[in-house]
């Protein structure tokens, strides 16, 4: 497996010109200092880089708005991550991006699984396959100081959003069986899923198919249809030259509509001329002037013989014109009238059509064994496409058997009963190491039992059980050995010589080649060797005399995470 060391860590507030760098001891380094001087922040932003959530971020630490830059080696090639709220950026070893990330879980977590082996696939409460958070690769590696002397794998929040995680996790950590089970094992809840769409298919295609027998059965389905497929056919072309004439009929009723309006508007207009020549002829034949002038405008007109003769002309004229009119209006109407007759024998014959469709048969109508066939075509239409996916699924089915065959090569029962041999042995040890004598059996049965002790018991035996899973994931684990780090082990009130025992236990336990980072209040007089980090000054971690430098040593990594997300 992997090992991670950390080399270094910037921290820098904008808002409060403050900053700090910490260097990091290649075996050792120990973050001292009292209460509210801040170490437990700092040490929490270990985790928190790497996009993992510690319990209980101080308060005044989240509004300094610290953006934060983690230099570290992975099999000792050189990387680098920084963060600044909820926005991320990888580095290679020549700070050049690798990518920028604002989701944890969609964009990060897949980048780290790459990064660090990490082949463990969980099944969210929405049933998809996921690649889980940085927080469950980084689990065994860290105790919160708020949280995870409570217990085992608690020292992070939100890790409920996966169900029953913990069995799988631990199995997965603690090597039960070796990644490329994992592997495997991710590929078959990914072809599960796949089945899920044809399955509701199947299931949609049943419901569909039963309703439809159902209905369809109620007649006698087995009548041949053949006995009166000439008389269907024969009507069936009658109603399509019913259609075929009757639109011919309203196409001639439009137009000789179109046609009496026309008229209409024709005699009315002759009609009003005529009656107006007509008062013409009249007015000049009443006067015996040579002139006379117009009522309307006054102008004066000639009133003679040949004027009236020309006016008597236009009268006859209208009269005739009119009469032709009105002869070819009455020719229009009984066309219409015509018309409309066809139009309405052509109506009752195709009523009569549907009579004789819808008439009986026995006992059964034309229409009841046209359905009948229509619904024998759709049940074998249903039939054809509910093979199609039983087909799907049987492939499906096939593959996962194959991937459950693989499977069994990676899975050795014996390796599995070892595994859990050496756990059991090695907690005993480490238990009575601790001076914790009560734990029930179950704790040394299972790699994920609860501890069910109280008091200051409980903190030493979190510790014994933290120990025991380094040192099995140190001989069996997959993925990426992180750094050990430790928040305050001094819980519960120990006294002095519970917690040099603690705390010697620690030194003399850190798996040979891991980095482990301390944080402490007081060492009790054990000397850890390696690096000691004191922090003196309250609420106060970083400091305005470092913020140039680390700010601009910060620089070229918070411009190109600002550069990505634009």
């Amino acid at each position: 497996m992997k090992n991670l060391r950390l080399i270094n860590m910037l921290l820098v507030s904008h808002r409060e010109k403050k900053a700090k760098k910490i260097e990091f001891d290649p075996k050792v380094t120990i973050i001292q200092g009292e209460n509210d001087t801040g170490k437990s922040s700092v040490i929490k932003d270990i985790q928190y880089v790497f996009g993992a959530n510690p319990h209980k971020r101080h308060q005044k630490w989240i509004e300094a708005d610290v953006a934060i830059l983690m230099r570290f080696e992975l099999d000792e090639v050189p990387y680098s991550i920084y963060r600044h709220r909820n926005s991320f950026t990888l580095f290679d070893n020549n700070d050049k991006q690798i990518g920028t990330y604002s989701s944890v879980t969609l964009e990060l977590a897949p980048a780290l699984a790459k990064l660090f082996d990490f082949k463990l696939k969980l099944t969210d409460r929405e049933d998809k396959l996921i690649i889980p958070p940085p927080a469950y690769l980084m689990l065994p590696f860290y105790i919160d100081q708020d949280k995870g002397w409570t217990g085992t794998w608690c020292s992070f929040t939100n890790l409920a959003q996966f169900a029953y995680w913990k069995q799988k996790v631990s199995g997965y950590h603690f090597g039960i069986r070796p990644d490329k089970w994992y592997e495997l094992d991710a590929t078959r809840k990914i072809y599960e899923g796949d089945k899920d769409e044809p399955e509701r298919q199947v299931a949609a295609i049943k419901s569909v198919r039963d309703k439809t027998y159902k209905d369809f059965s109620r007649v006698d389905f087995d009548i041949d249809i053949d006995n009166f497929r000439e008389e269907i056919e024969r009507l069936l072309k009658g109603c399509d030259d019913l259609k075929l004439l009757e639109g011919k009929y309203r196409k001639s009723m439009t137009e000789l509509r179109t046609e009496k309006i026309r008229l209409e508007a024709q005699i009315e207009i002759v009609s009003k001329t005529h009656d107006e020549l007509s008062d013409d002829y009249k007015f000049s034949s009443g006067n015996d002037d040579d002139s006379i002038g117009c009522p309307t405008c006054g102008a004066q007109y000639e009133n003679s013989f040949s004027e009236r003769f020309e006016i008597a002309k236009d009268t006859e004229t209208c009269s005739d014109l009119l009469s032709s009119l009105r002869e070819d209006l009455k020719n229009v109407e009984k066309e219409i009238a015509k018309t409309e007759l066809l139009l309405g024998k052509n109506s009752e014959s195709i009523l009569q059509i549907k009579d004789i469709l819808s008439q009986r048969q026995g006992d059964v109508k034309l229409k009841d064994l046209i359905e009948i066939e229509g619904k024998k075509s759709l049940i074998a239409h249903l039939d054809k496409e509910g093979e199609i996916y039983r087909n799907e699924i049987d492939s499906i089915d096939t593959l996962i058997e194959e991937i459950k065959e693989k499977m069994k090569l990676y899975d050795d029962p014996e390796h599995r009963k070892n595994i859990l041999a050496g756990y059991s042995e090695i907690l005993r040890k480490n238990t009575f190491k601790l001076d914790v004598h009560s734990l029930s059996d179950g704790v040394f049965k299972s790699i994920n039992a609860s501890i069910e002790e109280s008091g200051s018991d409980l903190p030493r035996a979190v510790l014994a059980y933290f120990f025991t899973a380094l040192s099995v994931i140190q001989e069996n684990g997959n993925a990426t050995y992180f750094p050990i780090v430790i928040d305050a082990p001094n819980q519960q009130e120990q006294d002095l010589v519970n917690l040099k025992k603690m705390l010697g236990f620690i030194l003399d336990n850190r798996p040979e080649g891991r980095q482990l980072v301390l944080g402490l209040v007081d060492d009790a007089g054990v000397d850890f060797g390696g690096k000691v980090i004191t922090f003196d000054r309250k609420y106060s971690v970083l400091s305005e005399e470092s913020y140039k430098n680390v700010s601009d040593e910060m620089r070229h990594f918070q411009t190109e995470n600002l550069a990505i997300q634009e």
